[in-house]
């Protein structure tokens, strides 16, 4: 599952969900700087500051509606 992201800072880049939330890489923010250096590979985790609080929200329900186990609907891939 992929989709696109905001940080705070206005960087841009894209969640890529591949576990679930206690996974330590369940979730991973993939991003290029300005320059348009080396991209990034990020675990959720390492940069919740700069991130909005909804946005994180969002990543953790979807995290759970793929991989959980809390009965709600799976996300559609599609």
């Amino acid at each position: 599952m992929v989709g696109p992201l905001t940080l705070c800072d206005g960087a841009r880049g894209q969640v890529v969900l591949v576990g679930p939330r206690n996974a330590p890489g369940g979730a991973l923010v993939v991003f290029q700087d300005e320059e348009q250096g080396p991209v990034e590979s990020l675990p959720l985790a390492t940069i919740l500051e700069r991130l909005a609080p909804a946005d994180v929200v969002a990543i953790l329900c979807a995290q759970e509606r793929q991989f959980g186990e809390c009965g709600l609907p799976a996300l559609d891939a599609s």
